[in-house]
Formats: structure tokens, C-alpha cells, sequence
């Protein structure tokens, strides 16, 4: 019975601020280098980082492992990031040979790992646009996800810019970067744009679409030069149901480059999937709340990284070198607050803790390092999850 008390405690410390809103500080960068080997011994330029996915701790050290995507190219990069008890980078390294080649050269802007299990990765690739997977382990196409019709109107350069996979890896979130064609402009001085939320049915195979989602972008921050824009460059999904959003606005301003994080709440919106158009059409858009504002240069991916020690959680992102202010660079920041799901257990992201999850659960815990079974985010899914997700299976129901 004791060891029951003390599987919960996690869960007990956290509900206690479940009300508490959400925070964000940044904490600290850290540049990285340019040159690598991959998976066959061929060495590398790393350029063009545009995408980040934790993959969770490494064997024999308190670093955690993250999957870096380049765009214009076929490459993945390994990065090994330690983190002080505040979020704070105390290192960040790319190994020798961190390198993987993919079978396919695209505008593959950004990436999500699909877990242990099946060993693969989801990249959005920006021109089509469309979802690809791959198997790290041989680099090769696994298979394309069934996308919408309506992204086939994305303009030139603004297709799938982001991709996040939930804590569960049971819903798969994607964007397009500014408005489709046939929803309205690009963003101005004067106007934001507005773009569709995409989330997938992540436990079908592939992912299913589920639903869409309006989203209006802030203008852009200073004035027009070429390249000037503002728009979503990435998409987090949260334990909790909730979105971060990263806007990236560049311009002739006092910075050229502006990042803005928001905490998104798609709960009462309107799902516009059904939407030929979101001009002059009825709808509720997303809701969003300003969690940063600053200048992280070309600042283009996010990804919730491991719980601290205080329970609060670490975002890490990834900066693109792809202009000459901008260079090869990590940063992270420290997200207070109500992030964890109010039920845990729940794996499938339906509302019941059943028998769909069980066999999600089984899975994960047969591999313990997986994060979909790690219940009381200590990094593995061992007996202690077990005792959790038991009792919540007993109540099928969550609260």
C-alpha cells in the first residue's frame, strides 16, 4: 500500500496547481557546431535547423537526446543537451557522428518522434505540403499521411512549417505558415493572417485528419523588406489539450526578427474543416494569450522537453542559420503552470481510460524509456506508472 501512496504523490503535487496559468521565461542559448558525420560514415555541413523533437534521456547521463531536422535537405541531426534544475542549457553537443541521411531530399521544415516503439520520425515537408514518416534506423520512407484537400491551395513557401506529437503521441498537430490562398492575405503591417490549425488521430495508423482550427497571426513588427512576414512557424502540443504557438515576425524594426509564444485554446472554437473558405464565413477562431516576446533571431522550432525538478517543464528550440544574423543555436525556456493532463492515463485521448489504453500502455511499459506509459514524467515507464495507470483503469472514467 505504500508504494501505492508514493506512485501518486507526482500526481497529488501536481493537481495542487492545477489552476495556475501558464509561464514562460527564457532562460539561457547555446551555439553548436557545423560539421558532422552521418549513419555511413559521410561527413556533413549542419545548416538550415529548422525543427526539434525530444527523444527522451540518454543511457549513463543526466543529458537528455533530441532529433534536429535541416530543411532543403535529407539530414537529421543528434543533439545531447544537459539542463541545470532552472532550464537552464548547461550543454548542448552534436556527437561525431549525429548524422542520418534520409532515402528523400525535401523542404522538410519540421519533426516529431513517434516514440520507441516503432523507432521513426514524422517530418512536415513545406512544398507540397504534406506529413512523411521515416525509420531512423535505415532512413528510409515508411509512409505519406492523407492530408486535406483544402492545404493543396497553400502559397509558394507557406505550406507545413510546424509538427508536434502530444506527451501520449495520440494526436499529431500541424499548420500552414501563412493563409492558404483561398482564406484570405498575407500578413502586413496592418493585419495578421489567418491559417488552419490541423490536428490528427495520431493512434490510427496513419494518423487520421480530425479536425481544423482558425488561427489569426499578429501583424508584422516593423517595416516591409524583402522576406518581411508573420507567421506560425510552430506548433507544441501540451499534456494538457492546449497549444503553444510560435509566431515569427521579421522586419526593418529595432530587431529585424521578433519571437512571439502564445498559449492557444482551441476548446471553443470552431471546427472548420468543413470550410471551403474563412472568408465571410461564420466561425469561433482559436484563442490565444501572449506567454514571451522577445528576439531569439531566426528562432523556428519548439519542443516541450523533460520535467524539472520542481515540476515545472523545459522548452527547448532550435534556431535556423539560414540568414546573416541568425547562427546554429539551441535556446530554452522555463513553462510554469497548469501543463499536465488532469488525466494521465488517459492514452488514447478519449476521455475513458479502457482497454484501448491498456494495450498503449503495455507497449510502452515492455520498453521503459518510451514516454507515452511514463505517467509520473520521471523520465522511464516502469512499476511506479503501472500502479497509476491501474488504478485509473479501475474507474475507467476520468475525473
Amino acid at each position: 500500500m505504500r508504494s501505492h501512496c508514493l506512485a501518486i504523490a507526482p500526481l497529488l503535487a501536481a493537481s495542487v496547481s492545477a489552476a495556475a496559468p501558464l509561464t514562460l521565461q527564457f532562460r539561457s542559448f547555446a551555439n553548436l557546431g557545423n560539421t558532422t558525420f552521418d549513419q555511413h560514415g559521410v561527413c556533413f555541413t549542419i545548416a538550415g535547423l529548422s525543427g526539434l523533437a525530444w527523444t527522451g534521456p540518454e543511457f549513463g547521463g543526466d543529458a537528455t537526446t533530441y532529433l534536429a531536422v535541416m530543411d532543403n535537405s535529407n539530414k537529421l541531426v543528434r543533439l545531447s543537451i544537459a539542463l541545470a534544475p532552472d532550464g537552464s542549457i548547461v550543454n548542448a553537443a552534436i556527437a561525431p557522428v549525429a548524422g542520418i541521411s534520409l532515402s528523400d531530399n525535401r523542404d522538410f521544415e519540421d519533426i516529431a518522434f513517434r516514440g520507441a516503439a516503432r523507432d521513426t520520425v514524422f517530418l512536415s515537408e513545406e512544398g507540397v505540403p504534406e506529413v512523411r514518416e521515416y525509420s531512423l534506423a535505415s532512413g528510409t520512407l515508411v509512409g505519406t499521411i492523407p492530408r486535406p484537400s483544402i492545404f493543396g491551395n497553400r502559397r509558394a513557401n507557406l505550406g507545413f512549417e510546424s509538427l508536434s506529437l502530444n506527451r501520449t503521441r495520440s494526436r499529431l498537430w500541424t499548420a500552414n505558415e501563412e493563409a492558404l490562398s483561398v482564406d484570405g492575405g498575407v500578413s502586413t503591417t496592418a493585419a495578421g493572417t489567418w491559417i488552419r490549425l490541423l490536428q490528427y488521430d495520431a493512434t490510427q495508423n496513419p494518423p487520421v485528419p480530425l479536425s481544423q482550427f482558425a488561427y489569426l497571426t499578429q501583424p508584422i513588427h516593423g517595416s516591409v523588406i524583402s522576406g518581411a512576414r508573420s507567421g506560425v512557424s510552430q506548433v507544441v502540443a501540451l499534456p494538457n489539450g492546449k497549444l503553444l504557438v510560435l509566431e515569427r515576425s521579421f522586419a526593418f524594426a529595432a530587431t529585424f526578427f521578433q519571437t512571439r509564444i502564445y498559449e492557444v485554446d482551441v476548446s471553443a472554437a470552431t471546427d472548420v474543416s468543413a470550410l471551403g473558405t474563412l472568408i465571410g464565413t461564420s466561425y469561433t477562431p482559436a484563442t490565444k494569450r501572449p506567454l514571451y516576446v522577445g528576439d531569439q533571431t531566426n528562432l523556428e522550432g519548439l519542443c516541450l522537453g523533460p520535467k524539472l525538478p520542481d515540476g515545472a517543464y523545459a522548452l527547448l528550440g532550435i534556431v535556423d542559420d539560414g540568414d546573416p544574423i541568425s547562427v546554429n543555436r539551441v535556446v530554452s525556456f522555463r513553462l510554469t503552470g497548469a501543463v499536465d493532463s488532469s488525466c494521465p492515463a488517459d492514452l488514447s485521448d478519449d476521455k475513458v481510460v479502457d482497454d484501448a489504453d491498456f494495450v498503449r500502455f503495455a507497449e510502452s511499459y515492455n520498453l521503459l524509456l518510451d514516454p507515452v506509459g511514463d505517467i509520473n514524467q520521471d523520465g522511464v515507464a516502469d512499476d511506479a506508472d503501472f500502479v497509476i495507470f491501474a488504478a485509473a483503469y479501475n474507474d475507467l472514467v476520468c475525473p
